[in-house]
């Protein structure tokens, strides 16, 4: 996996995205020039790519090595096949966190180098969040090469879970937010949360920028129900 050309595209890709949108935000203060600048650019970035990246990895790598019996053989020898499900999911984490890290990282030194005014606190923790939805959606990616019979069921069905969670998921629950009494918005609204990583890693991102405001008093009257 770490010798794919693919992943190697990716992760220049990714590192470059990060280096563009730290000049053009130019900041790393909160509030909402702070966020509108920077962070919300690398916050859909980072919701929109790496869902994708784990979701592909995952799923092709597994469910390649079961068309090509190479996980049948490797299940044949004296160790637990929980064992060997682990030491995959290990293998691909350790593949994406170096890209993360590589792009994160070619980000920081570009910036210090040219002094660009960004705030490295910020960038870290984003890293972690990365990190986080990363290994979230490589336990999706596991299940999904696990059940998938071939690489093309597999690729399939990867980009028609990252299109729902990515992106159909929050129109889904605005449509559904239409038909609902007044006192349930905010009780569904906050199960929504919970049930999709991509809208829980989002919503924690504003809330650790001090974003809620941005957004109105909507998420305001959500962060107050999540904290009573």
């Amino acid at each position: 996996m770490m010798r794919s050309h693919w992943l190697a595209g990716f992760g220049i890709l990714f590192s470059s995205l990060a280096v563009m949108v730290a000049f053009l935000g130019n900041t790393g203060g909160t509030g909402f020039d702070g966020f509108n600048r920077m962070t919300a650019s690398l916050l859909n970035i980072n919701l929109l790519l790496i869902p994708l990246l784990s979701l592909l990895i995952g799923s092709l790598f597994l469910s390649g090595e079961k068309e090509d019996r190479g996980l049948t053989l490797l299940l044949t020898y004296p160790i637990s096949p929980w064992a060997v499900i682990f030491g995959k999911y290990a293998g691909l984490f350790a593949a994406v966190w170096s890209v993360l890290t590589f792009g994160y990282g070619t980000a920081l030194l570009v910036i210090f180098f040219v002094g660009g005014g960004v705030s490295v606190s910020l960038l870290i923790l984003f890293y972690v969040y990365s990190i986080l939805l990363a290994a979230i959606f490589l336990s999706l990616a596991m299940m999904i090469g696990i059940m998938a019979k071939t690489r093309f069921q597999a690729l399939g069905i990867s980009l028609i879970v990252w299109a729902f969670l990515v992106l159909f998921y929050e129109f889904i629950i605005m449509g559904l937010s239409m038909f609902m009494m007044k006192q349930w918005l905010l009780p569904m609204l906050t199960v929504s949360i919970f049930l999709n990583p991509v809208e829980l890693i989002r919503v924690q991102s504003i809330l650790s920028l001090d974003g809620a405001s941005v957004f109105g008093p909507r998420l305001y009257d959500l962060t107050i129900w999540q904290m009573d």
